[in-house]
């Protein structure tokens, strides 16, 4: 062997020895590392002091939970509700009427008014109503006003040989409205060609027991308000009733017997004014001998103290008087 081979060989073995020393290096590292154990971390968890020290203090407030989402498509079977838009004032009717008293429209809140009231109105409103229905009532009924458009109104243009009572009969009204709401003084001087103000009639009338009182209607129409006295032990019957006679300073003849008592006697329990009714319905059919009339008793109004008659003060009964015309004029009694 030459020299030359010995120290290439000598060589080659060193390589090899060095490459299996780093080898074996390499391994013992990785081991220490796999083995050794994991330094804890003082970063993550502070010491219970420190950290009751450090806490913060957090505010409560009350979050409202987010609305529910609604599917832009039902799945089978599954239906849609769709959210209902909250109603404006103007759909409940005491609004949609306070809203056309505010812009004029006294028709209208006659007409939304009225039938709020016969549907029932609480008692915080029903005083309003009452007024306010009144107030329109005496302004576009009583009175010679006329609001065009009004159904329950009309001209009338005086005809040769017209009588007043004979145009009232006509519209089913009395002479004694006709001349009232026209500022006719007498009901016999009327001219040819004058134009007047007519109601397309009959007036009629609801009693309300429990609230003791007498609302005169025309048509559908809320006119005004009475207060009423009542038949003592539920005595007046409930149903309808036809206005059958009317009298002025009626003679009293007591029912169960007694004195007789005339007219225009201050000891007269009628009053002044008699308006005698027909039971037609319910428990008032075939009933002859009730009717609505004033009082010598003013403070018996409000209460239940009468034989069955209904009694109002004298001054109210003869207002009523002028509106129900025999006949036509229906009196419903309400309990």
């Amino acid at each position: 062997m030459s020299k030359y081979d010995r120290r290439s060989r000598k060589r080659r073995t060193s390589t090899g020895l060095l490459l299996l020393a780093g080898v074996l290096g390499s391994a013992w590292w990785v081991y220490q590392i796999e083995e050794s154990p994991a330094e804890p971390d003082t970063t993550s968890k502070p010491d219970p002091q420190t950290a009751a020290a450090v806490q913060p203090v957090v505010e409560s407030k009350t979050v409202s939970p987010p609305p529910p989402s609604i599917p832009s498509e039902a799945t089978p079977g599954e239906k849609i509700v769709e959210e209902q838009p909250v109603p404006s004032r103007a759909a409940d009717p005491l609004a949609s009427g306070r809203e056309a008293l505010q812009r004029g429209d006294v028709l209208a809140a006659r007409s939304i008014l009225s039938a709020a009231l016969q549907q029932g109105v609480s008692e915080s409103d029903e005083e309003f109503v009452r007024r306010e229905l009144a107030r329109v009532g005496s302004e576009t009924i009583l009175s010679a006003r006329i609001v065009n458009g009004d159904p329950v109104v009309d001209r009338y243009v005086i005809q040769a040989g017209d009588v007043l009572a004979k145009i009232a009969a006509t519209h089913k009204v009395t002479p004694d409205l006709i001349a009232s709401m026209n500022g006719i003084v007498d009901k016999n001087m009327i001219r040819e060609g004058q134009t007047i103000k007519i109601v397309k009639g009959p007036f009629r009338a609801v009693v309300s027991k429990r609230n003791y009182t007498l609302d005169v209607y025309l048509g559908d129409a809320f006119v005004r308000d009475f207060k009423v006295g009542l038949g003592a032990d539920d005595s007046t019957p409930t149903g309808e009733w036809r206005v059958s006679t009317k009298l002025v300073n009626p003679t009293y003849y007591p029912p169960r017997g007694g004195d007789i008592v005339s007219a225009d006697d201050p000891k007269n329990p009628l009053g002044e004014r008699w308006i005698g009714l027909v039971g037609v319905s319910g428990a008032a059919v075939d009933q002859q001998r009730y009717g609505i009339h004033g009082t010598n008793e003013p403070d018996s109004i409000g209460k239940s103290v009468s034989m069955g008659c209904i009694r109002l003060h004298n001054e109210d009964v003869e207002a009523l008087f002028t509106y129900l015309v025999e006949t036509h004029s229906i009196i419903t009694v309400l309990d």
